[in-house]
């Protein structure tokens, strides 16, 4: 019993099996067609799912929101350092990336849906609610790092509506972890993770494990493209979910996963994604290998950010 609230520390209830019937009312569909707007209902009206939404967004306002525009309209002053990377400059600016980007968001929401859908909502609801718990989570351990030290980039100027609206909402203080990335690869860990637990078909764990994995990686790939964080972010970001998720993130998914990033770009060359994805490799690796020697898995990254000199851009 210990073993298994290790394994699933945030499970609410066992969720009932659903029907054969309602099994195939979602076989087959894409994610991307479940509407999002259904599960923020659902969230709404079961209490099971609104107290935990309710701590999330209180955690989203005060622990990334909020810490950014004080720092912007100086209300505090916690230290901002720089951390661009000369390989950034080898990602080319694409603003025609804004949706990818932007689609994080529907990214997590989506399986949600599909879990309502296909368990009906007060079953489904209980596994939503163990994800939400895992983001409510990530957002507190990334605030460990935030209000240690801010981060930021050099972006470049904005070229469309999109681009625009985007560095104008977003004070750009938060880049070391980026939640972006933290936010895909544990999406992606705990999917694979509640598919094997809860039993679901040969047909429906390729399916969606595969879309989840392939548009988590078009997702990453466009922080890069709109220059909204640098290669060091990403090593961060996914450090941070296998030390604090590792039940969901191996060392072994994580490299697989950054192994995966910008493998069929055709605006990245490829010797040059090489080397990016090799450099992202190896600062997640020498952060993993130094926690090994600490408890406190903040500790490599604020040491980290602590030494860190900005890399001069080609």
């Amino acid at each position: 019993m210990k073993e298994e609230n290790l394994k699933y520390k945030f499970k609410i209830k066992n969720a009932k099996k659903p029907s054969q019937k309602k099994i195939k009312k979602t076989l087959g569909r894409t994610l991307k067609s479940f509407n999002v707007l259904y599960a923020y209902a659902m969230f709404i009206f079961h209490w099971t799912g609104l107290k935990y939404f309710a701590v999330f967004i209180l955690n989203v306002i005060q622990k990334f929101f909020i810490v950014q525009y004080l720092e912007k309209f100086h209300i505090i002053h916690i230290p901002v350092k720089r951390v661009d990377h000369k390989l950034d400059s080898k990602i080319p600016f694409k603003p025609e990336f804004a949706q990818c980007y932007l689609d994080f968001v529907n990214y997590w929401i989506r399986p949600m849906c599909m879990t309502m859908k296909r368990y009906g909502s007060f079953e489904g609801i209980k596994l939503s609610a163990e994800y939400v718990r895992y983001m409510i989570m990530l957002y507190k351990e990334a605030y460990k790092i935030y209000s240690h030290c801010l981060t930021t980039t050099v972006r470049p100027k904005p070229t469309t509506k999109a681009t625009k609206g985007i560095q104008f909402w977003d004070p750009h203080y938060l880049c070391v972890p980026s939640l972006h990335i933290a936010i895909v690869v544990l999406t992606i860990g705990f999917y694979k993770m509640l598919f094997e637990r809860e039993e679901f078909t040969e047909p429906e764990k390729d399916q969606w494990n595969s879309e989840l994995y392939t548009h988590g990686i078009e997702i990453a790939e466009s922080v890069l493209y709109m220059k909204q964080h640098s290669v060091n972010c990403i090593s961060a970001a996914i450090y941070m979910v296998t030390k604090t998720a590792p039940e969901l993130l191996t060392e072994e998914m994580s490299i697989d996963f950054i192994d995966s990033m910008f493998k069929d770009s055709i605006y990245v060359e490829k010797t040059d994604s090489k080397e990016i994805t090799n450099y992202i490799k190896k600062m997640y690796k020498d952060l993993m290998e130094e926690s090994r020697n600490s408890n406190d898995w903040t500790s490599p990254l604020k040491e980290w950010l602590k030494n860190y000199k900005i890399q001069a851009q080609n």
